[in-house]
């Protein structure tokens, strides 16, 4: 009984002296375990849930359909992260990069980078894909277009890229290097409308990006003709130094830049850099 009893003493003192030394901790303001954090760049993990991440991405207007697959493609791969996609033309990307919100990545053509570069706007830019200048005519050739001078065939409807857009400075600047005078054309606003016309009866022969009449075959016949390497437009990418994400914003950027970023691009039209 005498054991008992002591035991049951000694049971409570330790008690007693855990609940002394917890109440000496509370008042001397012991601050309870760090709450999780994350890496800067990086989407973390609270309570096996991912932490949202906004990562913002501009990008030239070319690029759209392919930029809003790959960017569906990265948030499943990388949960948690947000991609906001802006689309609008090169110049103007670039020229808006000191306005807020800043992007965290820039797609542009490459002289446009390189104005980036200059200005100490982006880091390690580096180009990912091309496009060119191709004739788009109605299913099957019917006209029998094989050379870019066939465009100028008398009695042939042409549609070709406003010069205000990239695709219409290609058409020029291949007319130039080729010296063929285009005559009249129909001269559209947007890449999509040059197809659209020929594949709707309007014109009977397109200029326009391969990216554009790509996905198209039902509708109209693609072709490449001679002399049109200097119709080539080159894309680059790279994380802002502005960005407060280079982490995700480099995961990002190598994705597109790698093997399976090339092929994917590939299916839109795009050639290699």
């Amino acid at each position: 009984m005498f054991g008992g009893a002591l035991q049951t003493a000694q049971r409570s003192a330790s008690l007693t002296v855990a609940l002394t030394m917890a109440l000496s901790a509370a008042a001397c303001g012991s601050a309870p375990p760090p709450a999780p954090t994350t890496r800067p760049g990086d989407a973390g993990e609270i309570g096996g849930s991912a932490v949202p991440m906004a990562l913002r991405v501009s990008v030239d207007q070319p690029m759209r359909a392919a930029f809003s697959e790959l960017a569906k493609r990265f948030q499943i791969d990388h949960p948690g992260t947000q991609i906001q996609l802006t689309f609008k033309s090169s110049p103007q990307l670039v020229d808006e990069l000191g306005q807020d919100p800043a992007p965290d990545v820039l797609v542009v053509q490459d002289v446009d980078m390189s104005k980036a570069a200059q200005a100490g706007r982006v880091r390690d830019p580096a180009a990912f894909a091309s496009n060119r200048l191709v004739i788009v005519t109605p299913p099957g050739n019917p006209n029998h277009v094989a050379a870019f001078a066939d465009v100028t065939r008398p009695g042939t409807r042409l549609a070709v890229c406003a010069p205000v857009l990239a695709c219409g400075a290609a058409t020029e600047r291949v007319a130039s290097s080729l010296s063929v005078q285009l005559g009249p054309a129909q001269t559209q606003d947007t890449a999509n409308a040059v197809v659209d016309a020929v594949a709707e009866g309007r014109a009977d022969v397109g200029l326009t990006y391969s990216s554009y009449a790509h996905g198209e075959d039902s509708r109209v016949t693609t072709l490449s003709f001679p002399g049109d390497s200097v119709s080539v437009q080159r894309y680059s990418i790279a994380v802002t130094a502005t960005s407060q994400n280079q982490n995700r914003a480099k995961q990002l950027v190598d994705s597109v830049r790698g093997g399976d970023g090339h092929r994917f691009i590939a299916t839109f039209g795009f050639g290699a850099p």
